[in-house]
């Protein structure tokens, strides 16, 4: 644990040392991360409950099928996590104006101002 703590530190000291990172600059890489994940999250959830249906399918005997009634539970579950964590942030991002594709401006985010 503390090699993958010290390795994590290393590899972000180049951004901590030039300063060039900004609140926006990490929202827009996570964004972008989440554009990538999300929908291949989707398709393995898919894929999982396919795998559970094919599996119940095939089953022979009752405790093949209790295995793969689980698997099928278990991947429409992820299914609905999954998407449900998608719709909380369209919501949210159409509750602060911040669609697809927008910015945030210094003016929509909260803080204290030293006038």
């Amino acid at each position: 644990m503390k090699k993958i703590m010290t390795g994590a530190l290393l590899a972000a000291a180049p951004l901590l040392v030039m300063a060039q990172t900004t609140a926006f600059s990490i929202l827009g890489v996570i964004g972008n991360l989440m554009k990538i994940l999300i929908p291949m999250l989707i398709t393995a959830a898919v894929l999982y409950f396919i795998y559970g249906v094919v599996a119940y399918v095939v089953a022979h005997d009752a405790d093949e099928k209790g295995k793969a009634k689980g698997v099928v539970i278990r991947g429409v579950i992820g299914l609905f996590v999954i998407v449900s964590i998608w719709g909380l942030v369209g919501i949210i991002q159409s509750t602060f104006g911040i669609g697809a594709g927008g910015t945030i401006g210094q003016d929509q985010i909260p803080g204290v101002s030293f006038n």
